[in-house]
């Protein structure tokens, strides 16, 4: 038997391996180690208080702390029984948004494009004046400033709070920004063609995976209370999450391995498209490539639609009365259980809390992307190389299927069986 390791993971987001395993030069196994080291974020916030849980658990990752403390908050809120003001919400959701369209923006154009060049760095392309690749980080910058704007900082939001937010976002910045996005929307367009004429995929087999995921029954959305899961007609309440996606704790990875009978599961991008089509949403979104490298495709997708929503939500805030309330005056603290999922750049994000009647965290446990797909991940790489003997076909190859994942493996490992 022998090994082809692909160690480091490049181009991704955080520290993993994947280990090709040969016999007589055919491809037999692929085992995906996720060897970010552990934090243990859902050990650290049992008996906390509740207020404390949304400071500490967006610290998972400075990527995805935005949509972290967006899940946080919604599942503490609903233990409690509260529902925040609509301007509060219009706010979270402008600050969901600017997460949504950073990652994209770096996914795509940081990790990806270089792909298309035969492995050049994103450093040398900006060293080229390559239109990508500045339009990318332009894009990236646009998503930052619409987190700071909705959040107070880009990183580890301070303006959402348990209630509601804290301030609403300044009105001459919104109106700035609302101009930005005017230029962006005319812009993408051009982009998003350049962009897929310039991509160049490799050939895969069919996507392996269930699509699964939250969201709205009427429109489109990042956030919702039922789980959208394409082996079934009728949705989950997210409360049941825990028998559906089964998480366990394996030996090669520092993360919990989605193992529900139904899966193995996909979630992000495509599977949000997927299911939303199925649900008849009217995205006017084109499946076009029926292999994972099509979540890079549902992404592009993704910015225009998000570039979109952004403008409609700023014009929201700014109409906003005055007088409408931001946070909740008061906080009726008592034992509860709360179950919250939210759509985070690379897929479906579930926090899960048991409070206690001191407001106490007796239980936490967070479900991310990156776990969820970790399997799947195993399977696509086997259904696509299989036929492939040559050794640096099968290395490259297999990095750019677990790429073309979106991985955040900082996100995946905050927990070990312990």
């Amino acid at each position: 038997m022998k090994t082809l390791s692909v160690d480091p993971l490049t181009r991704v987001e955080g520290h993993g391996r994947v280990d090709l395993l040969l016999k007589k030069g055919q491809l037999v196994d692929a085992r995906i180690h996720l060897l970010e080291s552990p934090r243990f974020f859902e050990k650290l916030i049992v008996g906390r208080h509740y207020s404390e849980v949304p400071e500490l658990i967006c610290r998972i990752c400075a990527i995805c702390s935005s949509v972290h403390k967006l899940t946080a908050l919604k599942a503490l809120e609903k233990a409690f029984g509260l529902e925040i003001p609509p301007l509060a919400a219009s706010v979270r959701d402008l600050l969901l948004l600017g997460g949504h369209i950073q990652s994209h923006a770096l996914h795509l154009f940081c990790l990806v494009l270089p792909d298309f060049y035969e492995g050049l760095s994103v450093f040398e392309l900006l060293q080229r004046q390559d239109h990508l690749a500045q339009a990318g980080l332009e894009l990236k910058a646009l998503g930052n400033d619409i987190q700071e704007l909705a959040g107070g900082r880009v990183i580890h939001p301070v303006n959402p709070v348990p209630g509601g937010v804290v301030f609403r976002p300044d009105e001459e910045a919104l109106i700035n920004l609302l101009d930005r996005l005017n230029v962006w929307s005319e812009r993408w367009p051009g982009l998003e063609e350049s962009l897929l004429a310039r991509a160049k995929f490799p050939h895969g087999a069919k996507c392996q995976g269930v699509c699964l995921a939250t969201g709205g029954s009427q429109r489109f959305e990042l956030s919702g209370d039922k789980l959208w899961h394409a082996c079934q007609d009728e949705p989950l309440p997210v409360e049941n999450y825990g028998k559906l996606i089964g998480e366990v704790p394996v030996e090669e990875s520092h993360a919990k391995q989605a193992m529900g009978r139904s899966g193995p599961f996909l979630v992000g991008a495509l599977a949000r498209l997927r299911l939303a089509a199925d649900r008849k949403l009217g995205l006017n979104w084109q499946d076009t490539e029926d292999n994972i490298h099509g979540n890079n495709i549902a992404q592009v997708f993704e910015i225009g639609w998000a570039l979109k929503q952004t403008k409609g939500l700023i014009l929201a805030i700014l109409n906003a009365k005055d007088t409408s309330s931001l946070r909740l005056e008061q906080i009726q603290v008592k034992a509860g259980i709360g179950t919250a999922a939210m759509e985070a750049p690379r897929g479906l994000l579930i926090h899960h809390y048991v409070v206690d009647e001191w407001g106490n965290i007796a239980v936490g446990d967070v479900v991310t992307p990156t776990a969820i797909n970790q399997r799947l991940m195993r399977q696509q790489i086997m259904a696509d190389l299989s036929d492939i003997t040559d050794a640096r076909q099968l290395t490259l190859g297999a990095e750019k299927i677990i790429r073309s994942f979106d991985p955040c493996i900082s996100c995946a490992v905050h927990v070990l069986h312990c």
